[in-house]
């Protein structure tokens, strides 16, 4: 009996697949059609499953050939963005980076954190200490001919 629900409420929630997601509003509504089938939880298996599987790949691939890539805030943007979040003065900040000196070093990616004030920013924010830790740029490899 639950085989039976789980294709009516499949045939009910849309159509057959059977082209890409083309646009936003398709996007949408696929989402938003992934949204409930991943809230039914369907058992492998069914019609559900398979649908839910299947969308989540047109989904995907929607979103790489769409979307811009998901760049990670840097350290510096987590820092302000958690301190106004949770009303920590900038006079706050700089007693736990050193002074008003440092927050700006910091700020302005002058130089990197130091461990006591991955510790301390940790402490005051709860921003994990990996997250806290600059990335450095990544530099285009270079070709052969350009190394002589």
């Amino acid at each position: 009996m639950t085989t039976t629900t789980t294709v009516r409420s499949t045939k009910k929630a849309g159509r057959s697949i059977d082209k890409p997601i083309r646009n936003r509003a398709a996007f949408d509504e696929a989402v938003a059609e992934l949204d409930s089938l991943v809230d039914a939880d369907p058992k492998e298996g069914t019609a559900a499953f398979d649908r839910m599987e299947l969308l989540s790949i047109l989904i995907a691939a929607y979103e790489t050939q769409n979307l811009p890539d998901f760049e990670e805030p840097t350290p510096q943007e987590m820092v302000q963005q958690l301190a106004e979040q949770k009303g920590v003065s900038p006079g706050e900040l700089a007693v736990a980076m050193g002074g008003r000196s440092r927050l700006s070093d910091f700020y302005h990616a002058r130089r990197p954190l130091s461990t006591t004030q991955i510790i301390n920013i940790r402490e005051l924010l709860g921003i994990p200490a990996d997250l806290l830790i600059s990335r450095p740029a990544r530099r285009r490899p270079q070709t052969a001919a350009a190394n002589h």
